[in-house]
């Protein structure tokens, strides 16, 4: 943990330096990662994953969300989300973005004296979550993404998300404080519901994404690819067609053919678009946590 303060402190003077637009563009998603050379072992991972989903993780989850009522799985997921915060803030620091970090600690503060860290008051008060992870940090300080990767269990990545996972991982300020209050049989236990926790999440927001799919993997891969870059760049793409691309949220309207002799509806404005670009997504076999990255 004393790397902490000296990694933040080298990404302040990175982040510093750190420049957007085309340099950021370049190696935000990179063209290895759309040419997916790995792509035979990553489909293998997938069809694994998939399997233990749909036979081990779901049935259980199923039996979860039966036993917990909505408002407790709430304050779990408020619960999680609020431990992240200190790894939100560490790199929006290292990524120069210091209005955000200022927004983790309000969030962290907040969360955990009023809310005692399962009320999420922050967001009621206007200050939304801004999720950065060390990923999305080493793109803005100029790595670039590197091929598509299908981790096992954790979902889709690229080599440098999945490096930034790890590294999320290894520097959360949390687990010094996890390993010092809780025994190693409850830890196994946090760790059991954070998977439930992740999993239940996905019958709200984005499991209809697969169904149906002709190729359920290639329809991962993309839609993946396109939000990691939306991530990348908060939102904010350098080209206003570009976000056309991205996928609208799950469950969000279907645009329906016009009847015959209708008049056409009015194209929505830039603003309408923005506010239904998605911010997260998830897929069955994906793990605890965000994604990779």
């Amino acid at each position: 943990m004393r790397a902490l303060p000296l990694l933040l402190m080298a990404g302040l003077v990175l982040g510093g330096c750190a420049h957007g637009g085309e340099r950021l563009d370049r190696v935000a998603i990179t063209e290895t990662a759309e040419r997916d050379p790995w792509e035979k072992t990553n489909r293998r991972i997938f069809r694994v994953s998939t399997q233990i989903d749909r036979y081990a993780l779901s049935p259980v989850t199923n039996v979860y969300r039966t036993v917990i009522p909505a408002e407790p799985r709430r304050a779990i997921g408020n619960g999680y989300d609020w431990i992240q915060e200190p790894i939100n803030l560490g790199n929006g620091l290292a990524q120069g973005k210091v209005k955000s970090a200022f927004r983790a600690f309000d969030r962290i503060l907040i969360n955990g004296f009023l809310g005692l860290g399962v009320a999420d008051h922050a967001s009621d008060m206007g200050l939304l979550e801004q999720e950065h992870d060390f990923g999305q940090t080493m793109a803005v300080w100029g790595v670039p993404s590197g091929p598509f990767v299908m981790l096992p269990f954790l979902g889709p990545s690229t080599a440098r998300d999945a490096v930034g996972f790890f590294v999320d991982v290894v520097f959360d300020p949390f687990n010094p404080i996890q390993n010092r209050i809780l025994s190693q049989e409850e830890q196994f236990i946090q760790i059991g519901v954070r998977v439930l926790d992740v999993r239940s999440s996905l019958r709200d927001q984005g499991e209809q994404l697969l169904q149906g799919a002709a190729d359920p993997y290639a329809t991962t891969r993309a839609a993946w690819l396109q939000l990691r870059r939306y991530q990348i760049f908060d939102g904010n793409l350098p080209d206003a067609d570009d976000e056309a691309d991205i996928p609208p949220p799950p469950g969000g309207p279907v645009d329906q053919p016009e009847p015959s002799g209708a008049a056409p509806s009015p194209s929505p404005s830039p603003a309408a678009d923005a506010a239904t670009a998605p911010s997260t997504l998830e897929v069955p076999g994906q793990a605890p946590g965000r994604s990779p990255g």
